[in-house]
This record gives structure tokens, C-alpha cells and sequence, in this order.
């Protein structure tokens, strides 16, 4: 009698837990579509993978390479595979309430090939990094078919987790952020060649050990970080040198850590927890740039400071104590609140103090089109926007909205709607004010 009491009473158990787990799953979270494109998908979540050792924990949603890929949620990146994890190129962000947004494989082809080279700035947009806030509607990369994904459809991998790590199954989230429409219900069943280890990204990977004489591109992260704690005074660049080395060695002995000037997986685990506790960059629009930001778009900030006298030191596309303090007197210089963020003032001030002689002064010289990167799309973007063709946040990339934007812009004066930007096209561009 006893036995049967206490299996009903397990069944019972294992039927409440059963209908928590699936309401959780099913979940819906109010955010905007994370593919800004068109894209179709389907209800893949828990399908089977690796021969039915585990489940798909996502949805995939299949779009064009390149499709640009947005904030589904005001928020903080957490996480940020650089270099390329085996699963590709990969962002996590987390909204106020703790939940977090990840997005796998995104692009790391050259824009019209398949070949692997694209690298971190086709992959993310400019200024990302981790800790830096995100707003929704931002851009933070571009769909592909990077890591695991090599073999497959390009396509962007979509999760949801709530705040105790639960997975969350995104289907009716996305379907709600879609306007009840999958675009088409997608039948492509994507298969990964050998899928795995996506779960739990930053929580289960262990950092690379660093140590002298190494050259790699996590070596900026490292110093990025000594930097930020106040350990490293050098330059950012890609090589462990003996001043990386000692930098090293003074926070292990602050840390309580063997000295040995090599960054161990305890001694990398110690800095991302430390690093953890300094004050987040304040959120402002996609084009901000703060403390810890990098990329391109760091480096054009710290080329216009150098030209214009304020900022001495080497350009290494990363925002640290040196660009803040250069950031800050260029602020100070131009009655602008001086809290070392590039904002909307702080972007037109430099533009305004780069090219003095404004507006018509900038001349379009070159055929652009989809795929296209650099400051001459910035500044096309710019002029669409300042006449109402072009509504986002300048990026520097073209994508399919800054083609839509030119197809409206060549219709309203008479040029064949190409999409873009040739000799006729900037004949007409060149004439605006």
C-alpha cells in the first residue's frame, strides 16, 4: 500500500513539474523581430540533434546572408564569441529583467562569398563589446552560416532564457513579434554538422591560456580588461608582450593568485569577474561609443581626435582611459557636456570639426552598393536621413535598408531605381546641401 501511495504521489509530481516546465517553455516576450529582412521560420524547437542526444534548444530563422540583425530588447551584451567559437559567431544579450537573447552563426564570409575570411566586422556591427548596452531596434550583426552552420542554409539561431537559465521556446514570442506571420512556415529543417555546445555559451567555455610571446586576437581582450582594472598602461594590439606579462603579474599579486605572468584559466576567470563590477557604458543610440567599446567605429574617433590635436597615443580601435581623457577635453572644448560619451552633439561636433566646411563639402566619388562598409555609406546614410529617405541610425553598412532608402531617393528625381549609388546617383547626391 505504501508503495502505491508514493508512486502516485511521484506521478503527481512528475505531472505538475511536466505542466510548469511547458508553460515556461511557452512563454511570450514582448520584443521586435530580431531579423530586419526578409526571413521565414518554423516551430523547430526540441526537435532532435546529434542522432537524438539532445534537443534543439532555438528557432531557426532562415534569411538572405547579411540580413541585418537587431536588438530584440533594450539591454546589455553579455557574452560576444571573439574570436569565432566553434559554433560561430555569437552575441548574448540580457534585457532589465534578466532575461537572456542569443544569436548564433552570425556571418563570417567577405559580403558575396562563402569563403570563412568575413571576420569580426562582418560579423557584429561596429563599437560592440561585452557590458556595452544595447537598444532595441540597434544592429549588432549580420545573418550567416558561421561555425557549425558551415553546411547549411544561412540562417540566424534564436534563443530565449529566463533569468534562472531556463529555456525558453521563442516560437510564440517571434510569431507575436512577426504579426502572427512565420513568412511562408518555413520547411528548410536545418541539421548543424556536429551541433553542440551551444548551451550555456560563456558559462561553459574556458578561456584560452595566454602567455608571453603569443599572438591572438583575445590578447586585446586581456589587455582590454588589465586596462580597465587599472593593471595595463600600453597599447592594445594582439601581442602578449613583457609588459602584458607584468601587468599580469601585478593583479594575480593583488588577487592572491601564483605570479607566474601567464593568464591561466583561473587568472582569465578572475578578470572577467572583476571586470564584471565596473560601471556599465551609459546606453545611448546604435552610433555611441563609450568605455570598453571597440571596433571600427573606435577608430575613426580616436583618427578624428589625433587630427584634431586631442589625442596623442596610437589608434587601436579601443575605447579606454586614454580615449575617454581625450574624448573629454574635445567635449569640454565645444560646450558639450563632458561625460566622455559620443553621442548625437558630441558626433556632429566632430563631424562639424573634421570637415569645417560642412555639409555639400563631402563629396561622393564612389559606386556603392549592398554590402558596401565605410565612411562613405556613413555619410550617404547621413544625407538620406537629413532629406527623410533614410529613418535608422547611420551605421556605415549597407544593407537592405539604405537600399530602400536609395530606391525612394532615385525615384524622387527621375533616376532608374537601381538601388545603387553610380554616376548618376551621386551627380544628384553631390548637389545637396
Amino acid at each position: 500500500m505504501r508503495f502505491h501511495t508514493l508512486f502516485f504521489l511521484a506521478v503527481i509530481v512528475f505531472l505538475v513539474s511536466s505542466s510548469i516546465a511547458s508553460t515556461a517553455r511557452a512563454q511570450v516576450r514582448t520584443i521586435i523581430f530580431p531579423v530586419s529582412g526578409e526571413y521565414s521560420f518554423r516551430n523547430d524547437f526540441a526537435e532532435p540533434r546529434a542522432g537524438g542526444a539532445r534537443e534543439h534548444l532555438g528557432i531557426d530563422i532562415i534569411a538572405d546572408k547579411m540580413t541585418p540583425v537587431v536588438a530584440v530588447a533594450d539591454g546589455t551584451i553579455t557574452y560576444i564569441a571573439i574570436p569565432q567559437a566553434s559554433w560561430g559567431y555569437s552575441i548574448t544579450i540580457r534585457d532589465s529583467e534578466g532575461y537572456s537573447y542569443r544569436y548564433l552563426h552570425l556571418n563570417n564570409d567577405t559580403p558575396g562569398t562563402d569563403d570563412g575570411q568575413g571576420g569580426e566586422s562582418n560579423a557584429y556591427a561596429s563599437g560592440l563589446a561585452r557590458r556595452t548596452a544595447v537598444t532595441k531596434g540597434q544592429i549588432i550583426g549580420w545573418v550567416g552560416d558561421s561555425g557549425n552552420a558551415e553546411a547549411t542554409v544561412s540562417h540566424l539561431h534564436f534563443e530565449i532564457r529566463a533569468p534562472d537559465r531556463t529555456t525558453l521556446n521563442p516560437y510564440e514570442t517571434l510569431l507575436s513579434a512577426s504579426g502572427g506571420q512565420s513568412r511562408g512556415q518555413s520547411s528548410v529543417n536545418v541539421m548543424h554538422s556536429n551541433e553542440g555546445g551551444l548551451e550555456a555559451e560563456e558559462q561553459v567555455v574556458a578561456p584560452k591560456i595566454l602567455q608571453e610571446g603569443m599572438i591572438d586576437q583575445e590578447v586585446k581582450i586581456l589587455q582590454g580588461e588589465l586596462e580597465s582594472l587599472g593593471y595595463y598602461a600600453g597599447e592594445i594590439t594582439d601581442t602578449y608582450d613583457s609588459v602584458t606579462r607584468e601587468a599580469v603579474r601585478r593583479f594575480q599579486n593583488a588577487k592572491g593568485l601564483a605570479p607566474s605572468g601567464i593568464a591561466d584559466v583561473l587568472t582569465r576567470k578572475a578578470l572577467t569577474a572583476s571586470a564584471k563590477f565596473l560601471p556599465l557604458p551609459v546606453k545611448g543610440n546604435s552610433s555611441s561609443l563609450s568605455f570598453g567599446s571597440t571596433g571600427e567605429a573606435v577608430k575613426i574617433l580616436q583618427q578624428q581626435l589625433k587630427d584634431l590635436g586631442y589625442f596623442s597615443a596610437e589608434v587601436t580601435g579601443y575605447f579606454g582611459p586614454l580615449t575617454e581623457k581625450s574624448l573629454i577635453a574635445f567635449q569640454n572644448a565645444k560646450g558639450i557636456d563632458p561625460i566622455g560619451v559620443v553621442g548625437p552633439k558630441t558626433r556632429a561636433a566632430l563631424d562639424a570639426s573634421s570637415n569645417p566646411i560642412a555639409g555639400q563639402s563631402f563629396v561622393f566619388t564612389m559606386n556603392l552598393q549592398q554590402g558596401s562598409r565605410g565612411e562613405d555609406v556613413r555619410k550617404l546614410q547621413l544625407l538620406l536621413q537629413s532629406t527623410g529617405y533614410f529613418t535608422v541610425e547611420p551605421t556605415g553598412y549597407f544593407g537592405a535598408i539604405t537600399r530602400v532608402s536609395v530606391i525612394a531617393f532615385q525615384n524622387a528625381k527621375g533616376i532608374e531605381p537601381l538601388g545603387s549609388v553610380g554616376p548618376k546617383t551621386r551627380a544628384v547626391l553631390n548637389t545637396l546641401e
